[in-house]
């Protein structure tokens, strides 16, 4: 069985939302695939949705990376013949980038095998509990204004196994980074701001295997309208995406992400009852 216009629509357009909210993409794509009565993910929609998906992550930090490859370049000019001030914050922010971005590429080592957990709905809904538990905590301890010029390379591990954990069905990379980081000191905006920039990384990773996947698996049976139907469904994640990441900014400045917390444990409960109908 295959998806139809509304279903591939609606896939899209959640994935996308859904990896920028602290709410665990990958449950939320097998819970579709489940209630739509689909057996797996089409290869080559799962990769234009996440090409979508990084686009559009690009373009929300734009600015930001604009600002980190300048300060890396002019770092590389000698002192006497810079014509302005090296933007120090800009390489510490790029410091800590790289720093969690190790966590990241050492997940993708296990993401097949992580990958293969979703299979088993009890699974998917105690990660979603802990991934609640995980946004829920940091509403108890104390706030902070730390940045990368006060923040250690092992707290940028530990930011960084955000996105490391995200390779598990239930685990959100901005929901996971994001509460380590309030847990260590650092000033939410800031936090997804860097998040953000994390996820870069985890984009460019999954399409990697995406590519891996639809070469092992072929492209026959494809056709124009199929294509183009895909195409709709990364245009509508690219949407998601974009006013994810708006959500996210906001309620950065707003009271935080503990209400996602109650959601996650909502579906996580979902999940374990349509496993049991199944």
């Amino acid at each position: 069985m295959t998806l139809s216009w509304l279903e591939s629509i609606l896939y899209g357009f959640i994935s996308g939302l859904t990896e920028m909210l602290p709410v665990s993409a990958q449950a939320h794509r097998l819970l579709m695939m489940k209630l739509f009565g689909v057996a797996g993910e089409p290869a080559l929609l799962r990769l234009l949705v996440h090409v979508a998906s990084l686009a559009a992550v690009y373009f929300a930090c734009q600015t930001h990376i604009v600002k980190l490859m300048r300060a890396k370049s002019l770092s590389r000019v000698p002192k006497k013949k810079r014509r302005r001030p090296l933007d120090t914050k800009s390489l510490m922010d790029m410091s800590l980038w790289k720093t969690m971005l190790v966590p990241v590429i050492l997940s993708f080592f296990f993401y097949e095998k992580a990958r293969s957990l979703g299979s088993s709905l009890i699974l998917v809904a105690c990660f979603l509990f802990v991934n609640g538990l995980i946004l829920y905590i940091p509403q108890f301890l104390p706030g902070s204004n730390k940045d990368s010029r006060s923040l250690s390379r092992v707290e940028g591990i530990l930011m960084g196994l955000g996105g490391g954990l995200s390779v598990l069905p239930g685990m959100s990379a901005m929901g996971v980074s994001v509460s380590v980081g309030s847990v260590c000191g650092v000033e939410r905006g800031y936090a997804v701001n860097m998040s953000l920039l994390m996820s870069l990384g985890i984009h460019v990773g999954l399409i990697v295997f995406d590519i891996m996947a639809l070469i092992s698996g072929g492209i026959g049976g494809l056709t124009l309208m199929g294509v183009l139907q895909c195409i709709v469904s990364a245009a509508a994640a690219f949407g998601g995406v974009t006013l994810g990441v708006k959500l996210m900014r906001s309620l950065a400045q707003n009271g935080g992400f503990a209400l996602f917390g109650y959601y996650c444990w909502g579906l996580a409960l979902f999940t374990f009852i349509l496993n049991l109908m199944a």
